[in-house]
């Protein structure tokens, strides 16, 4: 056994233990495909027998898109147990059957591109200290009615809120509930129509990956109308129109990432990028399995957005990447 083994063993207890909330007997599966690192996936089976709880382990072939599903033995495996964790490359959090496994009363965690080095620094940050943050700010968001967005890069984008808030913190305790690993996000889907400016983009995005140059999207009631920049931005245009989708265009949600320990990084990084402390993103395409979502689309696409200025309903609440007021970390 390597030392890092152990430490991946020991963020695997604190998964099912802290934040599947493990109680004696359930039944835990692990679904995961064939371009992932299968030491996460063994480590959370492992430890759920060394808990005391049936643990299974399916690996299916991978999809290269997302939303997508899962074969059909997958989703009945999935709505035949107590804990489901979707560790996949590419995102099932948008598929039914991950909405058809909360039905049948399924804790889901939702775990996409992670990978082995990043599930040991999101999840061995302060969970307390992440979990506070990300639900006093999605309760904050949720009692809000509209938050503006700058950067110094000349990010300016508005948002009309007023649908739930979806609290990332990391805790999956209740029938049916559904989180993300990694933890330290709040996502919250604009009204309809309710997204007007400019998001200059300078992290990655997903399926481009990380930025060598800003890419300028400009929304209008709701839509990305304008793509800017270099050759990113080109290679973005083309991989939207080859989808003949035109939700794809439709903005679909927005955030703030609240995990310390979340980094920019590997092939297709956007995914943790969306949980980096202090960071915003926006986000096209599909968002009907969130509140307020109605879209249906052939992707759902994240833009990360590196030290933001936010605005919610006039109140600075954070500036140029560092939270202010009461939701300063000490």
């Amino acid at each position: 056994m390597s030392v890092k083994s152990i430490e991946v063993e020991r963020c695997a207890r604190i998964a099912l233990e802290q934040c599947a909330r493990l109680r004696p007997g359930e039944r835990v599966l692990v679904v995961t495909d064939t371009m992932r690192d299968q030491s996460v996936a063994e480590a959370l089976v492992g430890a759920a027998v060394a808990a005391g709880s049936e643990g299974v382990l399916l690996v299916m072939p991978t999809r290269r898109l997302t939303p997508q599903e899962p074969p059909a033995a997958v989703l009945a495996a999935m709505q035949a147990t107590d804990i489901v964790f979707l560790y996949t490359t590419y995102s099932l959090s948008h598929s039914q059957a991950r909405v058809a496994a909360q039905r049948a009363g399924a804790r889901v965690i939702s775990m996409p591109g992670v990978t082995e080095d990043g599930f040991l620094r999101t999840l061995s940050v302060d969970m307390a200290a992440l979990a506070s943050l990300t639900n006093l700010l999605a309760e904050r968001v949720a009692a809000s009615r509209s938050a503006r967005v700058t950067t110094a890069l000349g990010t300016d984008i508005s948002y009309l809120l007023g649908n739930p808030v979806t609290a990332m913190d990391g805790v999956c305790e209740r029938r049916g509930e559904i989180d993300f690993f990694p933890p330290g996000l709040f996502l919250s889907v604009p009204r309809e129509g309710g997204v007007t400016g400019h998001a200059v983009v300078d992290g990655s995005i997903t399926q481009i990956g990380r930025l060598a140059t800003p890419v300028t999207m400009t929304f209008n009631a709701g839509r990305l109308i304008k793509i800017e920049g270099g050759g990113e931005a080109a290679r973005l245009e083309k991989m939207l129109a080859a989808l003949d989708d035109p939700n794809a265009y439709a903005f679909a949600a927005w955030g703030i990432g609240c995990n310390p320990g979340a980094a920019l990084v590997g092939d297709d990084p956007s995914f943790e990028g969306e949980r980096a402390y202090g960071w915003t993103h926006v986000s096209t395409g599909s968002n009907a399995t969130f509140p307020g979502g109605t879209v249906r689309a052939k992707i759902h696409l994240d833009g990360i957005i590196s030290a933001p200025t936010v605005y919610l309903d006039g109140q600075l609440i954070v500036k140029d990447g560092k939270f202010q007021g009461e939701f300063a970390q000490p």
